[in-house]
């Protein structure tokens, strides 16, 4: 499946393909944010 050749669909697709990007940067932001966090200490089974 390659780019559509019309300039509309073209344009279209691009603008769509941005928005996801940003919305999948946002939630990867926010998934590394919760990362960096300091974690509780794990627990042991004793």
């Amino acid at each position: 499946m390659g780019t559509p050749q019309d300039a509309r669909a073209r344009k279209r697709q691009k603008v769509r393909r941005a928005k996801k990007n940003l919305e999948w940067q946002l939630k990867r932001a926010k998934e590394n944010a919760e990362a960096d966090k300091p974690k509780a200490p794990a627990k042991t089974a004793t």
